[in-house]
């Protein structure tokens, strides 16, 4: 006797399809967090660099803008402190940098605050 197995195997596929979404989602999702949190990262440092060694706060900025393109421009807050003014050889300048990531992935929006707050702050000591 034969029987027919195309029921139960559409069966099993709606069970598991929703699990095997979601996990899919999940690594598309945090891989664009990390990858942008890295990128952020690396901006900071060479925005911190750059103004170590004497560079203009607007310098810095149209660095940060150049190298973020990956980046929605809108959502980065750049923080220069202390003012281009007031800087000394020898003191600490920071970088701060601040990025806001849209979450797509429908389920994990309600896990994660949208958007979600990255942040990345380098000091470095001026030449």
């Amino acid at each position: 006797m034969k029987l027919n197995k195309k029921g139960q195997s559409v069966v099993e596929t709606a069970l598991v399809l929703p699990i095997i979404l979601l996990l899919l989602l999940g690594m598309f999702e945090i891989s664009r967090i990390f990858g942008s949190y890295l990128l952020i990262t690396y901006v900071s440092r060479e925005s911190a660099r750059m103004a170590a060694v004497g560079r203009t706060d607007n310098a810095i900025i149209e660095n940060v803008h150049k190298k973020s393109t990956l980046l929605k421009v809108e959502n980065i807050q750049i923080i220069i402190s202390p003012a281009q003014s007031s800087r000394r050889t020898g003191d600490d300048i920071s970088v701060s940098i601040k990025y806001k990531i849209p979450i797509y992935a429908p389920i994990i929006q309600n896990i994660l605050p949208n958007p979600l707050n990255l942040e990345a702050k380098t000091v470095m000591r001026i030449e």
